[in-house]
């Protein structure tokens, strides 16, 4: 019962993180919202910095006409019947729901048909040069004018004034201009954005880079997890160190493993020759025949091991190098002449360009035989051709070794370098070895800093290049 109850309260509690303070959900809400009120606040600052401003277009339609009506009713009233302008423009018949505003060229001589009540900056009527009547809009009232009106010996420009209720403040965000407005919407959404995504992505890219050092062979490669942040993306950064983990060590128990049955296979394997050999001494010729393979078979299974014990050292870094200046032609030279032998008695014509004239800080011995080994594969799988050639840069020298054999697909070229890795399924020793050649060859030149690829070769077979630094 008590597992069940354990089981859904974790459960419940897996839920619960999902919208943590600390989670991504909550991060993403909070984000969008601070963008929101960002851009807000950011209108409004603007809406302050910005001087009181009149919006105008061209009065149109019955307004228009309205309105050119009511000048000349207010004319003919007080010019004609000498009516004051005072109670013409505060009749009911003028004045229902209209406020007029008669504006002079001197401020104080304007007449108003109501009491500014709400302290409207009406002065901003005076400022208008247009001959035409507009829509004039400004963040507390609207006015449709300026009408000319001439009454008695002044000249006035009539105004309807009409007051908006709707907030000032909101007013005043409308009626900024559309680049301010773009630039408060578009300022704070693409920093935010970008604080937020680069926030996101960060980690994931710390993740990626450590995934694919990981995939690449790199046991060692973890994530560097940020000590202030704990989200969904922390967890994964620690179950995928806690992954790297136990990867390295169910890795590295399999080469010691490996490393330790070899090592005490060499007892019994010398012991059993050592037994050979003396009963070679007294056993008849079909005895001898026997014994011979024997003898042949247990040489192939030391040297097996051998190179079982090599692999290992080499990648756990107990193998000791011996690093000497060592000229590149030397080296090559008795590789070369091997090789040679090798591949005129298989039927195949081996080519080599003169190496080039520098030397090497090297272990002779380990790079040599990684060398030979990566040549005598391209001896043997060749049909008719192998080539070697040297380029040579202020860093690097390279070696390629071109075969035109019939090559390996592309899901094995990238395993051709993996311990017991064979592009034939065939175990026999006729089909070819072990599959550690080239995998001793690759972690002998990376021990010397170097590089070991493969390629396709055009039209067929494979090509291997060797870098090596200088």
């Amino acid at each position: 019962m008590s597992f069940w109850h354990n089981d859904a309260l974790e459960n419940k509690q897996s839920n619960w993180s999902k919208f943590k303070p600390s989670g991504l959900f909550l991060q993403a809400f909070l984000a969008f919202w601070l963008t929101i009120i960002s851009i807000l606040l950011l209108l409004v600052a603007l809406s302050h910095l910005q001087p009181e401003q009149l919006e105008t277009k061209p009065l149109r339609g019955k307004l228009l006409d309205s309105m050119s009506h009511l000048t000349h009713s207010i004319e003919r009233l007080v010019n004609k019947k000498q009516k004051p302008v005072e109670k013409v423009i505060a009749h009911p018949r003028f004045n229902q729901h209209k406020w007029l505003y008669l504006a002079h060229e001197n401020i104080e001589q304007s007449i108003s048909s109501e009491e500014n009540k709400q302290d409207l900056d009406l002065s901003l009527l005076h400022f208008q040069t247009s001959n035409m009547p507009l829509f004039i809009a400004t963040e507390r009232y609207f006015a449709y004018g300026p009408f000319p009106i001439r009454l008695g010996n002044e000249q006035y420009q009539l105004y309807q004034v009409k007051p908006i209720r709707e907030n000032p403040l909101l007013m005043r965000v409308k009626m900024l201009p559309f680049w301010l407005k773009a630039l408060a919407i578009l300022l704070p959404s693409i920093l935010l954005s970008v604080l937020f995504s680069r926030r996101l992505v960060a980690p994931l890219n710390s993740l990626g880079s450590s995934a694919k050092a990981l995939a690449s062979g790199q046991l060692d490669a973890r994530v560097n997890i940020p000590k202030r942040r704990n989200d969904e993306i922390t967890t994964l950064m620690h179950d995928f160190n806690h992954m790297a983990d136990k990867l390295e060590q169910s890795v590295m128990t399999h080469k010691q493993l490996l490393a330790d049955v070899s090592h005490e296979l060499r007892s019994p394997l010398t012991r059993l020759t050592l037994a050979n050999a003396l009963a070679q001494e007294n056993a008849s010729e079909q005895q001898l025949t026997y014994l011979a393979r024997i003898e042949k078979e247990a040489q192939c299974l030391d040297k097996m091991l051998a190179d079982i014990l090599t692999l290992s050292r080499l990648e756990h870094g107990q193998n000791s190098l011996h690093m000497q200046q060592v000229s590149f032609a030397t080296l090559l030279d008795n590789v070369m002449l091997d090789a040679q032998f090798e591949a005129e008695q298989m039927g195949k014509n081996l080519t080599s360009a003169a190496p080039p004239m520098l030397t090497l800080m090297c272990d002779g011995a380990l790079l040599s035989s990684a060398i030979e080994n990566v040549l005598r594969n391209a001896i043997k799988y060749a049909k008719n051709n192998v080539k070697l050639s040297f380029s040579v840069s202020k860093q690097a020298v390279e070696i390629s070794i071109c075969d035109d054999g019939e090559g390996v697909s592309d899901n094995a070229l990238a395993q051709l370098c993996q311990p017991f890795f064979r592009t034939s399924q065939s175990r026999n020793r006729d089909s070819g070895g072990i599959g550690l050649g080239l995998a001793i060859a690759k972690r002998a030149i990376f021990a010397h800093h170097g590089n070991l690829a493969f390629q396709h070769n055009q039209p067929q077979g494979l090509v291997v290049k060797i870098t090596l630094p200088i």
